[in-house]
């Protein structure tokens, strides 16, 4: 036994050595990760050797570090099987950033395998795994992962998607402090926009992205973006001075030229818009030079393609017709190689959808097996048939509970149209009898008498009816209790009240403004179904009356021009109020978020 004791403790203090040697490895590959992936991998490889004699949790660290480094350095992916095994070890053992960093990777390494579909699936799991409310929240992960999965709804051409992806990913980059790649992701917006032919919402968010690089000093990125704008004015003769403005300045400004005044091959496009300004200008013979100097050794036909259409314009303007043939034939020729090559990218991403398709039918299919073997092993003892009864039972009770909450909403549905109706009618006939109570003054025709006879007429009917109304409101009151007392509320839509719909009638007629009646009715209303929101509202000191009131409507997703009315208050104050409610209920500063914010947290559906 004594002999035993020594070897044990060598073997003890040799695993220990080797565990605080890769450990040590871990920490300096790590540290060289953000400034030099290159290096940081080359030293992870260097020290591979020492992988198998650390624990399995360093060996996992080890993968995740050089997926890593292997990925910021542009090196592709190969093989799925390494991150597969390393995204379901920490899906079990890790933290939620690390959990978000391994199913980052696995999208990662699906986008270089060419698999659109599985690397989307990968990257909403990554964003799923992360927790935005711990205050250490990896926010530049998550701002790569949707820049990522922006790119991948790109060249699916699902571009609604792509804008999304974009915005989230500009916003979590801000949230991390890397205020260059956030423009660049909001910059990024204006490309499905083009392809969408939002011209007017694409130029606006370049302009943007633009002042943005200016304030924080990315003079050459504003530059560099603005050819960007210049697709867009090339193709607006109306835009011409301001094409002219943005050439001059990037000429005079920008550091991608060379001593000679050159732009390198890769942004010879920059010449294309030049042309374009010189052919606007009927300028043709400076326009030809600017699209000859697109032209590189070796170019593919489908870069060569602006330069073959914009010589073949100016040819044409020139009426130079030998030319003008063979330039026809080659931007013909560029066009279907364009062509091909678009064909050539939808036919990989059917594939890659042929795939991801199988994948889902395979799954179905295992999942179908599995769930036969639980349903004999149900039917085998018995439980099955209980399970149907309990179905059968419950399935009733709910049919019956929904047939008589669809005849009360048809009842209290009815209700309000008429009501809301007889608020027209008592309206138009205040309108009519005014109207002609001022044409019968204006004209002298009628005697005082005959205008008192027409005034008794009005007081007659306007009481026939308010009586109509009121009990008309009686009856939409009486069935909004019949709801609560019969605990159907919950099902009743907010924005089918009585209240919310006078309100919006009221918004669509400038000379309305709200009563403190509807005030309070409104209040009571928005108590029943969201008491969370008039909870905070009275326990925050910094929320004034006012600024109550321009929170209610705002749930009601009325346009602030609205509220100015209702409340007849300007449109500054509306504007301040609602970014002081957004500042003390969200801590916000700025309106624009409020109604968002307050939909999510008081779980308000939109009308």
């Amino acid at each position: 036994m004594r002999g035993l004791l020594p070897i044990l403790l060598f073997v003890l203090l040799t695993v220990s050595c080797d565990d605080r040697r890769l450990g040590e490895v871990l920490t300096t590959a790590d540290s060289l990760l953000a400034e030099q992936p290159d290096s940081a991998l080359q030293y992870l490889e260097a020290h591979e050797v020492q992988k198998p004699e650390g624990s399995r949790s360093q060996r996992m660290r080890y993968e995740l570090l050089r997926a890593t480094a292997q990925n910021k350095a542009y090196i592709d992916f190969t093989t799925d099987s390494v991150m597969k095994q390393v995204a379901d070890y920490y899906d079990h053992h890790g933290t939620a950033n690390q959990q978000l960093q391994a199913h980052y990777l696995l999208g990662c390494v699906y986008r270089d395998l060419g698999d659109a579909p599985r690397a989307i699936e990968c990257f909403l799991d990554a964003v799923e795994k992360a927790d935005t409310t711990a205050e250490d929240c990896d926010y530049r992960t998550m701002g790569a992962t949707y820049s990522q999965m922006a790119d991948m709804y790109h060249r699916q051409l699902l571009l609604n998607n792509e804008v999304e992806a974009r915005k989230r990913a500009s916003q979590y980059a801000f949230v991390a402090g890397d205020t260059l790649i956030g423009i660049y992701d909001y910059k990024m917006i204006a490309g499905p926009f083009i392809l969408q032919s939002k011209i007017d919402s694409a130029e606006i968010i370049l302009e943007e992205a633009m002042c943005q690089y200016r304030k924080y000093g990315y003079e050459q990125e504003a530059l560099k973006t603005s050819m960007m704008l210049m697709h867009l004015y090339s193709n607006q003769p109306e835009m011409l001075s301001f094409l002219k403005e943005l050439i001059d300045r990037f000429e005079s400004e920008c550091d991608l030229f060379d001593e000679n005044h050159e732009l390198p091959p890769s942004k010879r496009q920059y010449y294309y818009y030049k042309g374009r300004y010189y052919e606007l200008a009927n300028q043709l013979d400076s326009a030809e030079v600017c699209y000859r100097k697109i032209y590189r050794q070796g170019m593919s036909y489908m870069s060569a393609n602006p330069m073959y259409k914009g010589l073949l314009s100016v040819l044409q303007k020139k009426n130079e017709t030998d030319s003008i043939a063979k330039y026809a034939e080659l931007y013909c020729i560029s066009n279907d190689s364009s062509s091909i090559i678009r064909d050539q990218e939808l036919t990989a991403q059917m594939t890659a959808s042929y795939n991801y398709s199988r994948y889902q039918k395979q799954s179905i299919v295992n999942a179908q097996i599995a769930n036969d073997r639980l349903h004999m092993i149900i039917l085998w003892m018995g439980i099955a048939i209980v399970a149907i009864l309990a179905v059968l039972l419950l399935g009733r009770r709910y049919v019956s509970k929904k047939q008589m909450l669809k005849r009360l909403e048809a009842d209290y549905a009815k209700a309000q149209d008429d009501y809301t109706k007889m608020l027209q009618s008592m309206k138009q006939l205040e309108v009519k009898h005014l109207e002609v109570i001022t044409a019968a003054k204006k004209d002298h025709i009628e005697s005082h008498e005959t205008i008192a006879m027409l005034n008794r007429q009005y007081e007659e009917e306007r009481e026939r009816l308010t009586h109509e109304l009121n009990t008309s409101k009686d009856k939409v009151e009486m069935l909004e209790r019949r709801f609560k007392v019969s605990q159907y509320v919950s099902s009743m839509p907010f924005f089918n009240l009585g209240v919310v719909k006078r309100i919006k009638i009221y918004a669509g007629q400038s000379k309305n403004q709200l009563s403190d009646n509807d005030i309070h009715t409104l209040a009571d209303a928005v108590r029943d179904y969201f008491p969370d929101l008039i909870s905070d509202l009275n326990a925050t000191p910094a929320i004034t009356p006012l600024a109550r009131n321009v929170c209610l409507l705002t749930i009601l997703n009325l346009k602030p021009a609205d509220i100015v009315h209702l409340l007849d208050l300007s449109s500054p104050q509306v504007s301040n109020l609602r970014k002081d409610l957004n500042i003390a209920l969200f801590n916000e500063d700025t309106s624009r978020t409020l109604y968002k914010n307050l939909t999510s947290r008081y779980k308000i559906l939109a009308s």
